[in-house]
């Protein structure tokens, strides 16, 4: 239920954009090279075969932003990771709106994406 209340507090219509002044921005930058590099490698573990979710984590062991594949709701969780961006990609989050299309989900996912919830979480962390 917990990575379920992530995903839908880290949506909203139409999206609130990413700051580019804050500070998840800047650590996305400087943990992946660019926050274009983040996004792809957030969208390409979305698309991989197979079903679950996708995290983004503040790993404090790392002291760094990761993209993690969650398989189930309760294994591969990185762990003492704190949890700022959920993507579920079970087929039931896509399946009745885009079919097998899960490109065309992960891209309305972007579209809706709350920066401002994911920007609270970060900055708890």
């Amino acid at each position: 239920m917990r990575l379920h209340e992530l995903y839908f507090w880290n949506l909203a219509k139409g999206g609130r954009p990413l700051d580019k002044n804050s500070d998840l921005f800047r650590r996305t930058e400087q943990d992946f090279g660019s926050y274009e590099a983040w996004e792809k490698d957030f969208r390409s573990i979305g698309g991989m075969r197979g079903i679950g979710w996708v995290v983004m984590y503040w790993d404090p062991a790392a002291e760094r932003l990761l993209n993690v594949w969650i398989g189930e709701h309760d294994t591969g969780h990185l762990a003492g990771g704190i949890p700022i961006l959920v993507m579920d990609v079970f087929e039931h989050a896509y399946m009745l709106d885009y079919g097998l299309k899960k490109a065309d989900y992960i891209e309305a996912f972007f579209r809706a994406i709350d920066w401002r919830a994911a920007g609270e979480r970060f900055g708890r962390k």
